[in-house]
């Protein structure tokens, strides 16, 4: 017996209060998300599951009927719905630095770690897979769906799954000295394939007031790389963007010190790719509604076009 549009709708709702619920047990339970444990090959192999039991839904969706619905407008709106809310409310919350310890009792202030933002989100993501496979078939039609949901799918698990890739990372370096160690959140040293030398901090007046620094970047590879790197103007080298954060406060202008922000984010790349798609879809989608589907050649050139409705005669049954 086929589901009504306010029935499944209502199971939309139910299912997303039971995911936010289920979050809150958790939250209160083992605590927020820790990111760290999720690094790679583990958040490959999760995606490795993600993905095969999207397609064993997909397989199984003509005796479950539950597949059949994840695959509805019924389920995604409301998922969509309570991503959508938990984004805003942690835009209007203050959010702590990330890998820091949440200010509120329930995790609020860590949103990225925050049980029912993370498992709503990854609901959302199972449903746009099931989507996706639903009109996985060759016609130029699904092209523009496919190209948009595809990019969201990808976007998100990128996103998501990626985040525990992500380094986030404090040097501080002396004028005249090399340093190859930073510090995470946790003030905890790493050694990094990257060193920066150095060779002298300074303070622009001109057009504003801000600070930069004349560095030399080394690699394991052997690349060098001598730039200067101000605020808003990173340094690209191997993967890695290293951003100028902060100097010796303390001696102003005539500091010795510069506080550099390393940051290398792999899964980026991907995000980027879904962010390409979902537009190429949007482009694509909007091209073909600006072409009529009963287009007629002029008159002059194909008599009798009205008859056939716009369509071409087909040579051999249709004479010209």
């Amino acid at each position: 017996m086929p589901m009504s549009k306010t029935s499944g709708m209502n199971r939309g709702v139910l299912a997303c209060c039971a995911i936010v619920a289920a979050g809150m047990l958790l939250q209160l339970a083992a605590g927020p998300v820790r990111w760290d444990a999720m690094a790679w090959p583990v958040n490959g192999f999760v995606l490795a599951v993600l993905l095969a039991g999207i397609v064993v839904m997909h397989l199984c969706r003509g005796r479950v009927r539950l597949f059949r619905w994840m695959a509805t407008l019924q389920a995604g709106i409301p998922a969509m719905v309570a991503c959508a809310m938990l984004t805003v409310l942690m835009g209007v919350t203050r959010q702590v630095p990330s890998g820091h310890v949440p200010a509120d009792p329930f995790g609020i202030t860590a949103m990225l770690s925050f049980w029912p933002f993370v498992l709503s989100f990854l609901w959302l993501t199972v449903l746009v897979g099931m989507v996706c496979m639903k009109r996985l078939r060759p016609a130029w039609r699904n092209v523009p769906f496919l190209l948009n949901h595809l990019g969201i799918f990808i976007a998100l698990v990128a996103g998501t799954l990626g985040s525990a890739d992500m380094q986030r990372l404090r040097m501080a370096v002396q004028e005249g000295k090399t340093e190859w160690r930073a510090v995470d959140a946790r003030h905890r040293v790493h050694e990094l394939p990257v060193a920066i030398e150095l060779h002298d901090f300074f303070v622009e007046e001109q057009p504003r007031l801000s600070y930069a620094s004349d560095v030399t970047a080394y690699t394991k590879s052997g690349v060098t790389l001598r730039d200067t790197v101000r605020v808003n103007h990173p340094l690209s080298v191997r993967g890695w963007k290293i951003y100028q954060y902060s100097y010796d406060e303390a001696k102003g202008d005539r500091s010795d010190v510069s506080v550099f922000e390393l940051v290398r984010d792999p899964w980026l790349p991907c995000v980027y790719l879904g962010i390409f798609m979902m537009l190429a879809g949007a482009g694509i989608g909007l091209i073909g509604k600006k072409t009529p589907s009963n287009f007629c050649p002029p008159s002059h050139s194909l008599p009798n076009c009205s008859a056939t409705n716009g369509q071409l005669p087909v040579r051999g049954r249709n004479k010209w």
